[in-house]
């Protein structure tokens, strides 16, 4: 039902696209990606808990990828890094907040 609140409202913004994760979904990235969000909400028990919310996510949050060109005249290094912030109310405008601190909203 919260998790039915936090879509509507984040829906409501023109420039977020939300999908919602399934209490069985356990890979986020494909949803998201999927429809193209740029939010997904989901419900857990321990949300502070990257591995419990997503265990592919959380394997991929130290990740780095190099990128090399076919002739070896670039390449690019591609760092994942976790970032995580606590909310302490659970309102539209916290949300909305530390959505746009964390991206700003409507960029990829």
């Amino acid at each position: 039902m919260l998790e039915d609140l936090v879509s509507s409202v984040l829906k409501g913004h023109p420039d977020i696209r939300v999908v919602r994760g399934e209490a069985r979904d356990r890979d986020l990235i494909s949803a998201a990606a999927a429809s193209g969000a740029h939010v997904v909400v989901v419900t857990r028990r321990d949300p502070a808990n990257l591995d419990a919310v997503d265990p592919r996510l959380a394997q991929a949050a130290s990740l780095s990828i190099v990128a090399l060109a076919p002739d070896g005249a670039s390449a690019c290094l591609h760092a994942l890094h976790s970032e995580s912030a606590r909310l302490e109310d659970v309102s539209a405008e916290q949300i909305l907040g530390a959505l746009s601190a964390a991206r700003p909203i409507g960029r990829a």
